[in-house]
């Protein structure tokens, strides 16, 4: 059961950023469990680290064409060093709820197949959003 501060913390990300989370119910749970079992710090530490590596992809994806990236080679090993801690970062924080969350978030996200790569970066997509509004929300609190 989601509560309704999550569920308005996720709309107010939404409606700020105009467009709509692509794992708003996989986020609702991650948000959930992190203020449950008090690990609010380890939910910014992953919201930090969604948007790093969705930075990442972005550069990956244009790196050949920017002057200024000189190496790819160091991109993508910061790439696969950060999704490594992404991943561990999400099964700490599901590692506290039931075993059918914890086997869903291992299904869909954790184990390494070309879906669960697609789950993941739309998942990081919606990291990164959540992290420019919580950064919004610092520069006008």
């Amino acid at each position: 059961m989601t509560s309704e501060n999550t569920k308005n913390f996720l709309e107010e990300v939404e409606k700020l950023l105009g467009e709509s989370l692509n794992r708003k119910a996989d986020l609702q749970i991650i948000f959930e469990l992190s203020a449950q079992f008090k690990l609010e710090k380890n939910f910014e530490e992953l919201v930090f680290n969604g948007k790093y590596l969705n930075g990442l992809m972005k550069v990956l994806k244009s790196g050949p064409g920017i002057p200024e990236v000189e190496s790819l080679e160091h991109i993508k090993k910061d790439l696969a060093i950060k999704m490594e801690t992404l991943i561990s970062q999400i099964r700490e924080i599901v590692s506290k709820s039931d075993e059918a969350t914890m086997s869903f978030f291992e299904n869909n996200y954790l184990q390494l197949s070309q879906q669960n790569l697609l789950n993941l970066n739309s998942l990081i997509e919606d990291l990164d959003r959540i992290k420019k509004y919580l950064n919004f929300k610092k520069r006008t609190n």
